[in-house]
């Protein structure tokens, strides 16, 4: 079974993003997928202090229900996050956890697991929640297979046509991904090149120094074999070679 994880950033479990979000899960195969949906006040999650241990230790310090929701995001094989929009932005519940997640954009953490990135709204905005929101995604490693909003005004939400067609392509990508293993791509490529230099060159100066100092995100840039390619893209192919390839 295919594991889907729905991270939605409004409280409104019956909302309009919710029910966007269920409109495309409804059309996957129940006997291939599974789907779980997660919302705010789901997980206790405090704000950020601050601190910046995280890109230290390549893990947030706090004690709280982050790594739960965390471990859910990781074990999922597709990853949809969604929002609508308030204030021309994503949802502050939403920013706390992305917020919480910084590290994970210096550790390309998602690994090019494919993601879904929603929003909705009344009538505008929608922009300034889908492109910061695909950016970082992709800051996080993650391959961005679909995007799209839907508007109360013009009336998308509740105009079955456009919700079939939208919500029926969006659901047959997620069927196509599901099944190959996680790719990169041309911007997540630039951000794999960017970091290894930023990683490395943090390593060169502890050793140069002979600092005894904790380097989190190297040590996980190194764990996770990522630091020994030329390329995120070699990196997954093998990282996943063994896997089945169904198109």
């Amino acid at each position: 079974m295919k594991k889907i994880f729905v991270l939605i950033g409004s409280r409104q479990k019956s909302g309009n993003t919710s029910g966007f979000a269920k409109s495309i899960t409804e059309k996957l195969d129940e006997d291939k997928f599974t789907v779980e949906f997660a919302y705010p006040q789901d997980y206790n999650i405090s704000p950020c202090a601050g601190c910046a241990k995280c890109f230290i230790r390549a893990k947030c310090v706090c004690s709280d229900d982050l790594e739960k929701l965390h471990a859910k995001i990781l074990e999922s094989d597709i990853f949809i996050i969604a929002s609508p929009v308030y204030l021309h932005y994503f949802t502050a519940d939403l920013k706390r956890i992305l917020d919480r997640s910084a590290w994970w954009a210096h550790t390309l953490r998602l690994q090019g697991k494919p993601v879904v990135v929603l929003s909705t709204c009344d009538t505008n905005g929608h922009k300034t929640v889908t492109k910061p929101l695909s950016k970082i995604m992709t800051f996080m490693g993650g391959n961005v297979i679909a995007c799209a909003n839907a508007a109360m005004f013009p009336s998308q939400l509740d105009n079955e046509e456009w919700m079939e067609e939208v919500s029926g392509e969006i659901a047959r990508r997620i069927e196509k991904y599901a099944d190959i293993p996680h790719e990169s791509n041309a911007d997540i490529e630039k951000l794999f090149t960017n970091m290894k230099t930023a990683v490395s060159m943090q390593n060169v100066r502890r050793e140069k120094y002979n600092l005894d100092i904790k380097l989190g995100e190297y040590d996980f840039w190194c764990d996770m074999g990522m630091i020994e390619y030329e390329s995120f893209e070699d990196y997954l192919k093998e990282k996943y070679k063994s896997e089945e390839v169904v198109v």
